[in-house]
């Protein structure tokens, strides 16, 4: 089951529970996102335009200060239009791996806000929901993280992986907490905000500090035959995006939203533009393809908030002239991007496939951030966007 096609996101969107400016702080942004738990802000000029969006992630990512603008730390204003067929807009949400998203006009006017859990308790209450169990949808294995390790390894775990949130395992891999981005930055910022001197010190020993001293306990979970239904009322009544997915008090996996919108996508008639091409080398080794399929899956959405993606090939070389380093073979990863602004490459050298790759696609994503980046400041430059730092 499916909902019809008439139903636009228009019925789903809420009002935006926060709109940033350009040249807002970051440390004016924070508590509010704090106060209404939003993970996903719009930024818009003085006429009301979506140019940017500003995340958790972007502002860990940035390592920003709390005077830090918002113009330095925004993401690219990715958006659904308005009177987006609903099944069309979660199909976007998947693409794109987001949180939440601006909704706009044809003129790029913020008119409205929808977020993952809004698309849910709309499936939810209309009943098409995917007829799937937790261990049908969830990702596994989880990346977790042990109590007694750093916040420093916890935050390091999360933008290495495109995670936000880490179950909490004790010496025996038994499930004892949680620990989200939204834990860390909100500390971090705190910090920064209440110490406006020697903050440093403070930070550092809270990075140091370990994971069980700021994990949220006892941790919400499932078991892996819970149904779609449970697990979205699950995440729904504790407003959070995931959970560890558990069997005999040992993570099995970690099931999210976004897990429930992906299968729901699948099961529609719709087909994907694009695929990510794997190298044939790659294809029997499912283990190996799925770990690959996963990161290529995470940039390619990381991609899309920045360009209209049009092709996107990996090649893969075993490089033969380099010795054997303890049996292990050393690998080039060559990665091509083409979209509508063209096309970008880069490559990954390493004695492991996943490290090789994923060097690749890092620096592949910071070339079409700097590129995103000069394109802004050469229209702020023109004049293109003056309106919008005007007081």
């Amino acid at each position: 089951m499916s909902i019809a096609p008439q139903v636009k996101i228009d019925e789903v969107m809420a009002e935006p529970p926060v709109v940033a400016k350009p040249l807002m702080t970051i440390g004016e942004i924070l508590g509010k996102m704090r106060e209404t738990r939003a993970w996903i802000v719009p930024v818009v000029d003085n006429k009301g335009r979506l140019i940017g969006v500003l995340s958790y992630r972007a502002i860990l990512m940035r390592g920003a200060g709390r005077q830090t603008k918002v113009l330095t730390v925004m993401e690219p204003p990715y958006s659904v239009r308005l009177g987006t067929p609903f099944n069309d807009a979660v199909a976007r949400f998947v693409a794109l791996k987001a949180r939440a998203m601006p909704v706009v006009d044809e003129h790029r006017i913020l008119k409205g806000y929808v977020t993952r859990a809004d698309l849910l308790r709309f499936m939810l209450e209309n009943d098409v929901l995917p007829r799937k169990r937790a261990e049908e949808l969830m990702t596994s294995p989880a990346v977790t993280i042990h109590e007694d390790e750093s916040i420093a390894r916890a935050r390091w775990l999360m933008l290495r992986g495109g995670i936000s949130r880490l179950p909490v395992v004790d010496e025996e891999e038994k499930l004892v907490g949680v620990i989200s981005m939204r834990d860390i930055v909100e500390r971090l910022y705190n910090i920064r905000l209440t110490r406006r001197k020697g903050f440093e010190q403070f930070e550092e020993e809270f990075l140091a500090a370990p994971v069980r001293d700021f994990m949220s306990t006892p941790p919400i979970y499932v078991a892996r035959t819970s149904p779609s239904e449970e697990i979205v009322e699950t995440l729904l009544e504790y407003n959070i995006s995931g959970m560890p997915v558990v069997e005999r008090d040992s993570v099995v996996g970690v099931v999210s939203g976004l897990d429930v919108l992906k299968a729901y996508v699948a099961s529609l008639t719709v087909a994907h533009a694009l695929e990510a091409k794997i190298p044939e080398e790659v294809r029997g080794d499912a283990i190996t393809k799925n770990l690959v399929e996963r990161l290529v899956s995470d940039y390619l959405a990381s991609f899309r908030k920045f360009a209209n993606v049009l092709d996107f090939k990996v090649t893969l070389k075993e490089e033969t002239k380099v010795p054997k380093k303890e049996g292990r073979k050393r690998y080039k990863v060559r990665v091509r991007l083409v979209t509508d602004h063209g096309s970008f490459a880069a490559e990954g050298i390493g004695w492991e496939l996943l490290s090789a790759l994923r060097d690749a696609l890092m620096t592949l994503e910071k070339r079409l951030r700097r590129y995103y980046e000069k394109r802004r400041t050469f229209q702020v430059t023109k004049g293109e966007l003056a309106e919008e730092y005007m007081s």
